[in-house]
């Protein structure tokens, strides 16, 4: 008796068995050079090893982590994705620049490199290498992973009246004498937060490769830039600030058709079983902020090099969907279970696919051409 009620017990555990129907993962691409610096930094492109922009070899690794971190768990601890690749199964999409088409290849050899079959086996072709294609379109074009396409009008026009806020323009006006100051020993004439920002970038990479810094660039220094240029851009893209609620159309514009593409292909599952999304810290924030998980999750702070955001799509054993949602900071840190973040869906573990779409609307720009038109 008690062996029918234990077999029952089980069979009716196994039924009720939440299970993973659709995946989508987005990240950051990984280290890189500086996309440029100032005058007068002992620094200039000749002392990368690659050029102005470009992934290095701590970028590429650090993306093979990544993909092997996904590789482990929907691969090995949930038998979700085939371990040898099919075109059918995969899809990447990547923005028209080196850096990140650079980061998704890295990440595809992590996360196939247990791939049989996908290779030929011919003498000094690369271990376990599988090639996979990575899509692109031009990134003037591109709405749905650049979040500053130079063809949206609308979105330059928000960004303009965010700037133009009398509270914003009181505060960058409080920073004049640290602008002034960095613009005369810098070499370069810096008066915007664009400036700063480029600045702020160049330091803030050669710090992460153990570069000694000029002594006028003091700890104090580089915290001020740090938090003037977080505090900045977070505000000028959407987020809250300064006295003004977030900016929910520049959020749509900005992030919103990725998120309307996700939600298709949840709708659409069956098919593909992974999308994967290579882009920049710009197009992670502007998609964490449609979610308004981003404050929850990162702060006004960038991602990271090599950030990834996972969206799961379950059902449950009540026929019910919903959707959680994961966040690696970098390669050195596991994914934490972020759902609790998402708002307006409960601020538990799991959102109901139903709440996820309906929280969404407002941030799902529809035909994202005339949204961009709207002047």
């Amino acid at each position: 008796m008690f062996h029918l009620v234990f077999l029952f017990g089980f069979i009716v555990a196994a039924a009720s068995a939440d299970t993973l129907q659709h995946l989508q993962i987005l990240y950051r691409h990984g280290d890189r050079a500086p996309e440029g610096t100032y005058k007068n930094d002992p620094y200039q492109e000749s002392a990368w090893p690659v050029a102005w922009s470009e992934l290095t070899d701590t970028g590429m690794q650090q993306h093979f982590i990544q993909g092997s971190k996904i590789q482990q768990k929907y691969m090995f601890n949930i038998p979700y994705l085939p371990q040898d690749y099919k075109s059918k199964d995969i899809r990447v999409q990547s923005t028209d620049v080196d850096r990140t088409l650079a980061s998704a290849y890295s990440h595809l050899v992590g996360l196939y490199s247990a791939s049989n079959g996908t290779y030929p086996s011919i003498q000094n072709w690369p271990t376990k290498f599988s090639p996979i294609p990575v899509h692109t379109i031009d990134k003037k074009t591109d709405h749905i992973l650049n979040a500053d396409p130079s063809s949206c009008l609308r979105m330059d026009e928000l960004e303009a009246e965010q700037v133009a806020h009398g509270k914003f323009i009181q505060y960058l006006t409080a920073q004049l004498p640290l602008l002034l100051e960095i613009s005369e020993k810098s070499g370069d004439k810096i008066t915007d937060v664009a400036g700063l920002r480029n600045f702020y970038d160049a330091i803030t990479i050669e710090r992460i490769h153990n570069m000694t810094l000029p002594a006028w660039i003091t700890d104090s220094i580089f915290n001020q830039v740090k938090t003037i240029v977080e505090t900045c851009e977070d505000y000028i893209f959407g987020s809250a600030g300064f006295g003004k609620a977030e900016n929910s159309e520049l959020i749509k514009l900005k992030g919103g058709l990725l998120l309307q593409e996700m939600i298709k292909n949840m709708d659409n599952n069956g098919g593909v079983k992974l999308y994967m999304y290579s882009a920049h810290d710009t197009t992670v924030a502007a998609f964490l902020r449609t979610l308004e998980a981003k404050e929850g999750i990162i702060g006004s702070v960038s991602p990271d090099f090599a950030a990834t955001v996972v969206v799961e799509l379950w059902l449950a054993g009540d026929n019910t969907q919903y959707v959680k949602l994961w966040y690696s900071d970098n390669a050195n840190t596991d994914f934490r279970d972020v759902t609790h973040t998402i708002g307006n869906c409960g601020g538990g573990n799991k959102c109901t696919y139903n709440a996820f779409k309906e929280r969404s609307q407002k941030y799902l720009p529809g035909d994202i051409e005339k949204a961009c038109d709207k002047l």
